[in-house]
């Protein structure tokens, strides 16, 4: 059977101007192609004309099993776009959801997509693999396969669930070989082109109550092991030359045991890079030993998941921290001339403009640098369904989840008013004089950069100009339906 995996088209989130290889499609890929199957990779977003060469290379490939991932909600029309474009294609097809958002949402897309004819929840590689075994024997009856979402007689049944893998190290290298990654989309905005996405771990050992990786993951981490990491490292040095690699995974260093091979194995293995990674505070702290030796092997940055320091809404969050711990993992971090990045939420029920005040005069005095997300309740999650029987969502177009458009007012705030203070509170951050100061003369090149991206999007704010993706094309009017 001919498999192909595809990433449908997207519009890239405007603000970062990056865009990445599926780490969930590549791990799949290179899975699938390992155990002897006939099995193609496409990211349609970095076609040139996405959706129409999307329909030509479907004619083309004749597959029969097309696999769409949906990662996160505010993909959520694209990929139910793409399904119901390959099943116009390829009617004889057998039709495949997977991700995330199609895993924490399997009922709604398979009520309201008739096109998908199953839905891989979770963890992709056994479940995908024994699923494509049974359609080639046949696919009759009931499907037998763990992990699997399908229509049987008008409803949804979910068949029994599926152990996660217990050793990532038995999986192969991610299939970079499928990728383009010299691909003009793959040019992540600011870091050049020896910049590359890099995933080595899945979920987090939190339970964050907005956090749809939690959800997905049920609050379990697991990561490869140190000197696997290094190793893909080196290969995609190398072969690509790639040497600043960003870590976009929810939480990388929560194994103390892997930090540490990790950073041995990096020493001896003598490449010379930088990285950046996202962090729990609580992980900082108990790691602050380790700091010297992430600084000397090359980490530049840590973004740390504060999201407030109120504590009723960091209760509503279930985030289990507070002002003072942040506070010393930041100064850990930046004494070891380590670039702090501060991801801060604003919109949750009682949240106001004092308390966003509060909390962005906090990270301006121990970061560098603030993201300053609207608090979106991703379907699927705690907080969704708390938000939901409180009548708080207003906006139910999941394109819009992406946490720079409110979809819920609070106490206080329309979603207006919400997104208005988000911006005034942007600007007052980002027109700081030391922002400006450390643009130009900072001694880390990092900051410089940073900074000087800022301004570029400043300017575009300035002058009310939206930046226009160069190859994008929105989904045919006709595939698309009612939100969600």
């Amino acid at each position: 059977m001919k498999t192909l995996l595809l990433d449908p088209p997207h519009k890239i989130f405007g603000a970062l101007r990056l865009w990445m290889p599926s780490p969930g499609l590549m791990a799949l890929t290179a899975y699938l192609e390992r155990e002897g199957e006939d099995v193609h990779l496409l990211d349609a977003t970095t076609l040139p004309h996405p959706w129409t060469d999307l329909a030509a290379r479907l004619r083309a490939g004749a597959y029969d099993v097309v696999g769409v991932t949906c990662q996160a909600a505010t993909f959520h029309h694209d990929a139910c776009a793409a399904v119901r474009l390959v099943r116009r294609v390829l009617p004889r097809a057998v039709i495949v959801g997977g991700g995330g958002h199609f895993t924490l949402n399997a009922d709604l897309v398979l009520e309201t997509v008739p096109e998908l004819d199953y839905v891989v929840l979770g963890e992709g590689e056994v479940t995908f693999l024994e699923l494509l075994r049974w359609l080639r024997g046949g696919g009759n009856g009931a499907c037998p396969v763990a992990g699997v979402a399908y229509r049987d007689g008008g409803g949804v049944t979910r068949t029994g669930p599926r152990a996660p893998i217990a050793d990532l190290d038995a999986l192969p290298m991610p299939a970079y070989h499928r990728v383009d990654l010299d691909a003009p989309t793959y040019n992540l905005h600011g870091m050049g082109r020896r910049a590359v996405g890099i995933s080595t771990s899945r979920g987090c050992g939190d339970h964050c109550a907005y956090c749809s990786e939690s959800a997905l993951w049920r609050a379990t981490w697991r990561g490869r092991s140190g000197p696997l990491v290094v190793e893909e490292m080196q290969e995609l040095h190398r072969r690509y030359g790639k040497s600043l690699f960003v870590f976009n995974e929810n939480s990388f260093n929560q194994s103390r045991e892997r930090n540490e091979a990790f950073l041995e194995s990096l020493g001896r293995s003598g490449l010379k890079c930088d990285f950046w990674f996202q962090s729990r505070v609580k992980d900082i702290l108990r790691d602050r030993d380790l700091l010297a030796d992430y600084r000397r092997l090359g980490l530049y940055e840590v973004m740390l998941g504060i999201e407030s320091i109120d504590p009723d809404t960091l209760r509503n969050y279930t985030k289990n921290q507070d002002a003072e711990q942040i506070r010393e993992a930041a100064s850990l971090l930046r004494s070891h001339g380590i670039m702090v990045m501060t991801n801060v939420m604003f919109g949750d029920v009682h949240d106001t403009e004092a308390s966003l005040r509060a909390i962005c005069d906090f990270v301006s005095e121990i970061g560098d640098f603030l993201v300053l997300c609207i608090t979106t309740p991703l379907p699927g999650t705690r907080y969704h369904r708390a938000a939901m029987e409180q009548g708080r969502i207003e906006e139910h177009d999941f394109s819009r989840y992406d946490f720079m458009h409110p979809v819920m007012s609070n106490a206080a705030y329309s979603r207006d008013e919400i997104l208005a203070l988000q911006k005034k509170y942007l600007r007052r951050y980002y027109t700081r004089p030391v922002i400006f100061r450390k643009m130009l003369f900072s001694p880390n090149p990092f900051i410089r950069m940073a900074y000087r991206l800022i301004m570029r999007y400043a300017w575009y704010e300035a002058r009310r100009r939206e930046w226009v993706q160069p190859n994008y094309e929105p989904p045919p009017p006709d595939l698309l339906a009612a939100a969600p």
